[in-house]
């Protein structure tokens, strides 16, 4: 799928065969601190994935809450165009709950698997979780308001 939106880039990995690159073209922005992510449909879901880097690390050496919920909050867009929503090029985050279940490790790719649980003309329902390896470390469900013309 091929994307309009010249703020990203989104092309295959050859690194990774089967993923795409999700990338912010701008540098200097919040999503450039996070990225670049690899992105990919499996079925009715889209796995987001990033691999932390030390600027993500709190104190004790693990994944910082407020890292990990820029990546749901981020992740949530890069999985909604992978499922065709129109209108998400100015989306904005209506609401996000998160439910943190474990501590993320550095420097080990965490994935968030992003689900639609429905979409309307302005709005659309999201959930799913963050894994890294078999660990589940977070669940969040999400609205995105998306624009319309």
């Amino acid at each position: 799928m091929a994307f309009d939106d010249s703020r990203f880039l989104y092309a295959e990995d050859p690194d990774n065969p089967g993923w795409h690159r999700w990338q912010l073209r701008e540098e200097g922005r919040f999503n450039t601190f996070l990225g670049p992510f690899l992105v990919r449909r499996d079925g009715a879901r889209a796995v987001v994935r990033m691999t932390p880097h030390s600027g993500m690390l709190n104190f004790l050496e693990r994944l910082h809450g407020g890292a990990l919920m820029g990546f749901i909050d981020s992740a949530m867009f890069a999985g909604a165009r992978l499922f065709g929503g129109e209108g998400l090029q100015d989306a904005i985050t209506v609401d996000l709950s998160v439910q943190m279940a474990a501590g993320g490790a550095a420097d080990t790719p965490i994935d968030a698997i992003v689900e639609l649980t429905r979409e309307t003309r302005r709005l659309m329902f999201l959930r799913g979780s963050v894994e890294q390896g078999d660990e589940t470390i977070a669940g969040f469900i999400a609205t995105i308001r998306k624009v319309t013309s």
